[in-house]
């Protein structure tokens, strides 16, 4: 059946049913490669995903041009699963404490609960600004703390003062972090000891940021408290 679209041009129809199949398809099987990474680690092997999904190997190379664009679906999966982990998080509801466990747990959390997909990122091979997808989804996350840590200096009327340099250490911190802790085979700290150390590391750079430019608060402060309080005084 030929559908006309609204420019004139011609579509048939079967071939749109047979892109929305194979996408669908392709789906299926990056989520597959997925579970398959979190039973049995990052190095897993085409025969193994076709084994596991019931099909030929050379099945697999129809819904894929190589490996390499399976390995960037995969990626793209795995980041969104770390992305719906961290984006609630990224607000300032709470105190300023709560705000800072709350973002440094979820990072540590999903970690804990998926080491091996987070092997499969290659965290510690992509460096913020190197242009990767992984890279990528840390400089937004940086990014979009410096944002909502901005307004609220600004809405208190702070001095400029560098949010975005000072967000972008703070994640990168906690990635480097956690990462070598993932990778040590004789861990120095417990999670709770590590997620503790976190939260005062990020702690002691806010602090002394906004000590640098004469702010001084408590770490118990809520954020809220200080908007209407910047409201009230503008």
């Amino acid at each position: 059946m030929v559908e006309r679209t609204g420019d004139g041009a011609q579509t048939d129809g079967r071939s749109t049913r047979w892109d929305e199949h194979r996408a669908q398809r392709q789906g299926e099987l990056v989520d597959g490669a997925v579970a398959l990474i979190e039973e049995e680690g990052a190095h897993f092997r085409m025969q193994r995903l076709a084994e596991r999904m019931g099909l030929p190997r050379s099945v697999l190379y129809r819904h894929f041009k190589d490996r390499a664009s399976l390995d960037e679906l995969i990626r793209r999966r795995v980041v969104e699963s770390f992305v719906q982990r961290m984006e609630p998080t990224l607000t300032f509801e709470g105190t300023i404490e709560e705000s800072v466990h709350r973002v440094v747990g979820a990072h540590l959390d999903w970690v804990s609960q998926h080491p091996r997909l987070y092997a499969y990122m290659g965290i510690a091979e992509h460096s913020m600004g190197d242009g990767s997808l992984v890279a990528d989804t840390k400089s937004a996350i940086a990014l979009t703390l410096g944002e909502r840590f901005g307004d609220v200096l600004k809405a208190l009327g702070v001095p400029k003062v560098p949010v975005r340099s000072v967000a972008v250490g703070i994640v990168g911190f906690v990635d480097t972090a956690v990462n070598q802790w993932m990778r040590d085979p004789e861990p120095e700290q417990s999670e709770d000891e590590l997620r503790a150390m976190l939260c005062r590391s990020v702690w002691a750079v806010l602090d002394s940021t906004l000590r640098s430019v004469g702010v001084e608060l408590s770490p118990q402060q809520r954020v809220s408290d200080l908007e209407r309080l910047a409201a009230a005084q503008g």
